[in-house]
């Protein structure tokens, strides 16, 4: 008898850990990060560790363990206020000031502000530094509070903040002014690399041709610059003007390097708010170079304009007030007098807008909302006031056609991310690609890839612009590999859907109609329970760049395969500003080992899959780099920790070289001094690569 109560019990103890697993979110992936750490696949913190950061209110977001099972890509300090680096800097003064210095400098141990630290510089690393200690060394270990210890942690990283803000270098020789001109014409200087694709176009392709298959795999490593930041992963795409490079590293800093030797010539470090919110890292992927300045944007939505030769600021300008939830990531673009700026928050209620400022002083021309207000076109599309937190963030650079002078910019996910109930309509102009008169912001026309998107499908993609013959006569079109999983071929004059299909995986839509609106699966719409999705919200292809050539006719796109479970939380979501506003999530599909990256070349005119070269390893990483095509018909990119080159014709591998540091960026080609050179960042460096 005893025994049937015990075994009932535990069943009852069963069904309620399953009943809470599926019901309320919260539990769901809290719950897979346990599973995971009790079969041995999370190592590096001990369970109890897991286990307090875990509890609801401790600070810690680990949703992302369950995915990456790395403590230290995932641990972030959540215990930065002032308060916490004021204790952290007279626990400093007391312990650590004798051997670091007085500004982590070094005296009689490392230094702590310069270059990777030898244990490891995440935040998890460092804490677990000054918690143990390190055998064998005078690094002892510290038995304080653990709130002490992230107070210590938090005041390094200022440290290391303030120091990359003294940096100083020597002046960049005189070169060409960046021209309007210049810009327009990009494309015939294949030795410089002017702005964020190469070209406003979008092709991110190269005429160079020095490195071909013959020579390809000759091709090695030529120097490599380690930033000195905190942030671990750089996402910026460089500039590249007569042999000097200016590349950015997060949050908030551009450096300018000699693009022959990888030397530091100056370097700018804007110091970022500490409270700034953003969605996915405090990263920023670039800068413009126009005249003789360079325009960076900061994280905490500042504009600041740099002498390009000395790294001198010449002016700053808040662009928003980031406490509303903006927050910039991506690089401007310059656009005759104006430099165009595009800004995060989607998934923090933002209700999203774009930018015209003056090159001259930052003053705004012009602001576009993604999110219709009363009395403008596409308001209908929302119920209530749910446009006042509607999303729409335009956070990845655009592309331009000066010869039809329009701008075309892609516009994020709507707010609550997962819950379209409280946003009921399509929800314009949220994961759609607006055209827009660069002279005064005005609407030209928009397409939506995802009506009333519940799937986090931003369509924050580059797209490539391109004039081909399209069913018997030229044709203006726009190629989109979209994160949906579907490729469009667009009528870039009007927007007239043209041509779609999927290049990737998808099991969420029968197809799409004659105006390309996906014609949706309602059995596969996500719930509270979750629905196994292909592509996974993470999507087939997010903001790393497509490459198009010219000389092949094909449009090369770096693809991700994998699936996750959607889910919707059963509480609807409430708006808090710089919170997240998601109203639901996504988590790996258990057992599902199917992740793989792939570079697949489509052709616009057929709709058919040309070729597919598939990362010959297993990945632990679900980010990938973006690519560069050149005029020796090669595809140069990254994916995981490996820098390739394909053959651009078969997609043959032609050479593969592992760098060491996780890939999330898009590539350049440029040369200097005769030699050509591929440069790609990679972890927190940035790497160019070419023949001896």
């Amino acid at each position: 008898m005893l025994r049937k109560v015990i075994l009932g019990l535990v069943a009852l103890a069963v069904a309620g850990i399953g009943a809470l697993y599926l019901v309320v979110p919260e539990a769901r992936w809290r719950l897979d990060v346990l599973a995971l750490k009790a079969t041995g696949r999370i190592t590096d913190i001990s369970a109890s560790e897991l286990l307090q950061m875990l509890k609801p209110g401790s600070g810690f977001y680990l949703e992302d363990l369950a995915e990456t099972r790395n403590p230290f890509s995932t641990i972030s300090n959540p215990h930065t206020s002032d308060e916490d680096i004021a204790r952290g800097e007279s626990l400093y003064g007391s312990s650590c000031v004798t051997c670091h210095g007085t500004d982590g400098v070094g005296s009689s141990a490392p230094q702590l502000v310069r270059g990777n630290l030898r244990n490891g510089d995440s935040d998890w690393a460092m804490f677990r530094v000054i918690r143990n200690g390190v055998p064998g060394t005078a690094m002892p270990a510290h038995a304080i509070p653990d709130r002490d210890v992230w107070s210590l942690v938090a005041h390094l990283r200022k440290l290391q903040a303030t120091e990359g803000a003294a940096l100083a270098g020597e002046p960049v020789r005189q070169l060409p002014l960046v021209s309007t001109e210049r810009l327009l014409n990009a494309g015939s200087e294949p030795g410089n690399w002017l702005t964020y694709s190469g070209t406003y176009d979008g092709h991110r392709h190269s005429a160079l041709q020095e490195i071909n298959r013959t020579n390809a795999a000759g091709v090695g490593v030529r120097w490599i610059h380690q930033f000195a930041g905190p942030e671990r992963i750089v996402e910026g795409s460089p500039i590249v003007n007569e042999g000097v490079m200016y590349v950015t590293e997060s949050p908030s800093a551009v450096h300018a390097l000699d693009a022959a030797t990888g030397k530091l010539l100056w370097s700018y470090s804007h110091r970022t708010a500490p409270d700034v919110g953003v969605c996915c890292g405090l990263v920023n992927r670039g800068v413009a170079v126009h005249g003789d300045t360079v325009f960076l944007a900061s994280v905490d939505a500042w504009l600041i304009a740099l002498d390009a030769a000395t790294g001198k600021e010449r002016w700053k300008v808040q662009l928003v007030d980031y406490k509303g939830g903006a927050s910039v990531t991506g690089a401007p673009l310059v656009v005759g007098d104006k430099v165009i700026v595009g800004y995060g928050g989607g998934d923090m209620g933002l209700r999203g807008f774009l930018d015209a400022v003056s090159v001259k002083d930052g003053k705004r021309i012009w602001r576009f909302y993604t999110v219709p207000g009363p009395g403008e076109p596409g308001h209908e599309t929302w119920t209530g006031d749910s446009w006042k937190t509607g999303g729409g963030g335009t956070w990845l650079t655009g592309v331009y056609d000066p010869k039809l002078n329009l701008l075309y910019w892609a516009v994020g996910n709507p707010g609550p991310d997962y819950q379209g109930e409280t946003r009921r309509g399509d929800n314009l102009y949220t994961n759609s690609v607006v055209a827009l008169d660069p002279d005064t912001g005005t609407l030209k026309w928009h397409f939506q890839f995802t009506p009333h998107d519940e799937r986090d499908w931003a369509a924050n993609q580059v797209p490539a612009l391109v004039d081909l013959p399209w069913n018997g006569r030229e044709r203006k079109l726009m190629l989109w590999a979209n994160r949906n999983g579907f490729f469009y071929v667009l009528d870039r004059v009007t927007g007239e859907f043209l041509r779609g299909a999927p290049f990737a995986k998808q099991n969420w839509a029968k197809g799409l109609d004659a105006r390309g609106r996906p014609i949706d699966i309602p059995e596969n719409r996500p719930d509270t329970l979750g629905k196994r999705t292909w592509p996974s919200p993470i999507g087939a292809l997010s903001w790393q760049s497509p490459t198009w050539s010219p000389r092949t006719g094909l449009f090369y796109v770096p693809t991700l395969e994998w699936g996750q479970t959607i889910y919707k939380d059963v509480k609807p979501a409430e708006y808090e500003p710089r919170q997240y506003f998601l109203g639901g999530g996504h988590r790996p599909i258990p057992g599902d080992e199917s992740l793989y990256f792939a570079v697949r070349a489509l052709d616009p005119v057929t709709g058919k899959l040309a070729w597919e070269y598939r990362n010959p390893s297993r990945l632990n990483w679900w980010k990938t780099g973006g690519l560069v095509s050149t005029g020796a018909d090669l595809i140069f990119g990254g994916d995981d920790t490996d820098l390739y080159i394909l053959d651009a014709v078969t997609g043959q591998e032609l050479w593969r070289q592992n760098v060491g540091g996780r890939i999330n960026a898009s590539p350049v080609a440029y040369s200097v001094n005769g030699r050509q050179r591929f440069a790609l960042a990679a972890g927190r460096s940035i790497v160019a690569v070419g023949l001896p």
